[in-house]
């Protein structure tokens, strides 16, 4: 195997110079700027070239691009020269502090960026910062076209690829080292697990910053020699359709995203719109989330299976920075296992019972497949580490080639996660991934976080079924839009929801019906009553870069008052209600 990305990318340049690597959509839409896999190389080269002559060997430099075939060119660039890039979100105004926070912890000698993230963010991130040296597109691109000094990358094997930042926006972020080598390792599984290789077509609208973006849609067809086709993420969200458009127009035959994007595109395309998309080419569609909504999948292949789409092309898949991305997922074109699980064994923690289909008192959850050889997946005990058998509930805990070096600078977070041992003396080091899951019938069963496990009179509830059974009981309530947790300070017992509204239903929405529809669905299926229902605004939910809801920021945005609730209901509120309703009939009986 190559050492490197790099190495791999010379390979497919001696194979093929003039093919097509990537294809950038303007407005998600037409075709704008493209890069073959020599010109790649030759931009490549001449800002490694460039860098390496700066002096900025051996350090950390960050990525600022909105535009994602700028980005990958530089980002490139720094493992050419055995720099460590730094991809981070660009800011607004507003959001300086997580990019200030990540300069500060990676030690970054200089920034990396584009001319509009150049004009408008320089003089306020360098006055957050200090006065690192910055390198705008505009010098870069002129380097570029020069081409370079070829680079002996086998040298950079053993060292860090890149840092993966999880968090910025509050206390001190976590950078996942990644090394060359778990890259690579990554690289390899992905490909032989969604079969992608030099004929494939991978399309991708996901933030380049984002381990699912770089890794799954930027770097996995310039590993395997295959065509990427680009838009940024703000294109897609403000139509959907122009995901599924490409996807059609270029044959792709993989993409995906979290589960918000296959329920986005069934909220916001009709069958008028969806009239001519030819979704047949198209045969790995992977749903990497945690976990994997089986309402979601079965909304999307009932609404795009007769324009092509295939039940089979369903891929949901677990991954996470700190594996570098991918752990496992199902045979490619197999599709999606669905496991109708028992309610009661889900709530008392212990294992899962499965049960027929459609019942009441069952939860139906995707199974995410099974890893490769290189990977060892276990399920763990979370307090004793001991071993669980197959089919019981506990932390899931991987090992393996794609496990990252640990958290940058920061030794205690490391040693926690990534050197954790069983309890039966094996000696292996395991990251610990704070996901709850079950393997069961020889695939691994996603349930959720461990931290965000609700306890209530001592049985266990999983915040997504409760969400999910929330946004099932009323048509004003957006899709995957929703966040339960406890609250903190008072009893254990007392649940609250936060839900976004769909945004036609913003302005002559009745909150108190529709808290009534989810309060009864809630306690009808699950046994328990939340104590607050807040309903504000689409778009206000707090998420990570992939699209997961933050619950615990949620939490706190809402005890702070940062949230701006549309309305909201309290369990004290309705009983009230209900004791005056009572005395009112008394009073008219008598």
């Amino acid at each position: 195997m190559p050492a490197t990305i790099i190495n791999q990318l010379m390979i497919h340049v001696a194979r093929e110079p003039e093919k097509i690597a990537l294809r950038y959509l303007d407005k998600g839409e037409n075709p704008a700027d493209e890069l073959s896999y020599g010109g790649l190389y030759q931009a490549v080269q001449g800002i490694a070239s460039f860098l390496s002559e700066s002096g900025y060997a051996g350090s950390n430099v960050i990525l600022l691009f909105s535009h994602p075939l700028e980005f990958i060119q530089a980002f490139m660039a720094c493992l050419a020269a055995g720099i460590t890039a730094v991809p981070v979100a660009v800011p607004s105004l507003k959001g300086l502090d997580a990019v200030a926070n990540i300069a500060r912890n990676s030690q970054a000698t200089c920034v990396l960026a584009g001319e509009r993230e150049t004009e408008q963010l320089r003089e306020a991130i360098q006055s957050s910062t200090g006065a690192m040296a910055w390198h705008s597109w505009k010098e870069l691109s002129a380097v570029a076209s020069c081409g370079g000094n070829a680079f002996h990358v086998d040298a950079f094997t053993e060292n860090l690829a890149f840092l993966q930042y999880t968090s910025g926006s509050t206390g001190v972020p976590k950078g996942v080292m990644v090394s060359h080598a778990n890259l690579m390792a990554n690289s390899a599984t992905i490909a032989s697990a969604m079969k992608i290789d030099r004929h494939s077509v991978v399309m991708s609208w996901l933030p380049h910053y984002h381990d699912m973006g770089l890794i799954g849609g930027l770097l996995q067809p310039l590993y395997a020699g295959a065509q990427c086709i680009l838009m940024r993420p703000i294109d897609f969200i403000q139509k959907p359709l122009r995901w599924l458009r490409a996807v059609s127009q270029f044959k792709a035959t993989v993409s995906g995203g979290p589960n918000f994007a296959y329920d986005l595109c069934v909220d916001k395309t009709s069958e008028e719109t969806r009239c001519g998309l030819d979704l047949n080419a198209w045969n790995v569609a992977f749903c990497g989330a945690e976990p994997v909504k089986a309402a979601t999948l079965r909304r999307f292949i009932d609404a795009f299976s007769p324009h092509g789409f295939k039940q089979g092309a369903i891929y949901p898949c677990y991954g996470m920075a700190e594996t570098t991305l991918f752990v496992s997922g199902p045979d490619a074109g197999s599709g999606a296992l669905v496991l109708d699980c028992d309610d009661n064994s889900l709530t008392t923690g212990m294992a899962i019972d499965l049960c027929p289909p459609a019942l009441p008192s069952s939860t139906p959850f995707v199974a995410c497949g099974t890893s490769d050889d290189d990977t060892e997946v276990r399920i763990v005990h979370p307090d004793s580490r001991a071993p669980l058998p197959f089919g019981h509930v506990g932390e899931i805990w991987v090992r393996g080639s794609s496990v990252a070096q640990g958290y940058y600078r920061n030794a205690e977070a490391t040693a926690h996660a990534f050197r954790a041992m069983l309890a039966d003396g094996s000696g292996h080091h395991y990251l610990r991934t704070g996901d709850l899951g079950a393997i069961k019938n020889g695939q691994l069963v996603i349930l959720g976080r461990l931290k965000d496990v609700l306890i209530v009179r001592g049985r266990n509830y999983y915040p997504q079924d409760i969400e999910a059974t929330a946004q099932a009981s009323h048509e004003a309530l957006m899709a995957g839009g929703g966040a339960v947790f406890q609250r903190p300070f008072f009893s254990s017992d007392q649940l609250v929801l936060v839900h976004e509204l769909k945004r036609e239903f913003v302005r002559d929405a009745d909150f108190g019906d529709i808290a009534d529809a989810v309060r009864a669905a809630i306690t009808e299926k699950h046994g328990i009553t939340p104590a607050r229902i807040v309903l504000i605004r689409p778009g206000q939910l707090p998420r990570t870069t992939s699209g997961k809801v933050r619950r615990s920021l949620c939490r706190d945005m809402l005890e702070k008052g940062v949230l701006e609730p549309l309305g909201e209901q309290t369990q004290q509120a309705v009983l009230m209600g209900a004791l005056l309703q009572k005395r009112l009939a008394a009073v008219e009986l008598s």
